[in-house]
């Protein structure tokens, strides 16, 4: 790939973040419930996904150090957005949950998420689209796969 195509898709994918994720496709991060912070955002996926989830299984699971993930847990707490225990099967441990406030903040982060894909989408035709999932599916895997290396 020449260095232009890398600065054309550095610029998309500027533009992309700036317009749908960043500023929201219809008014504020999270319907204005929670500023936009990918790393909060990503930790309300992880523990509404799990029910309960551990700081440690959090920091592998994103690659970060453990002491980020306890700063954002606390942030996350101070908002009311999780709460913590201590874990029933090793009393050293702490677990975390949602509240029914972070529930909620995570369903508006998921609807934001839905009318971003859709706006990408409907920008496509619909012979577009399948090819287009397919080349964004091997780019996530990739990072992926290069994020846990």
């Amino acid at each position: 790939m020449s260095d232009r195509s890398h600065e054309e898709l550095a610029k998309h994918i500027s533009t992309i973040i700036k317009n749908l994720l960043v500023t929201g496709r219809q008014g504020a991060p999270a319907e204005g419930r929670l500023a936009f912070n990918p790393l909060h955002f990503q930790m309300l996926r992880i523990v509404g996904a799990n029910q309960t989830t551990r700081p440690s299984d959090i920091a592998a699971n994103l690659a970060v150090p453990r002491t980020t993930i306890s700063a954002a847990v606390k942030a996350l707490q101070k908002k009311g957005l999780v709460v913590t225990a201590a874990d029933e099967t090793d009393g050293r441990a702490i677990t975390i949950r949602l509240t029914d406030d972070g529930k909620g903040v995570l369903a508006a982060i998921e609807r934001q998420d839905n009318r971003n894909a859709t706006a990408m989408l409907d920008a496509l035709s619909p012979q577009e689209r399948p090819k287009f999932l397919e080349a964004m599916g091997k780019i996530a895997n990739a990072i992926g796969q290069s994020a846990k290396s």
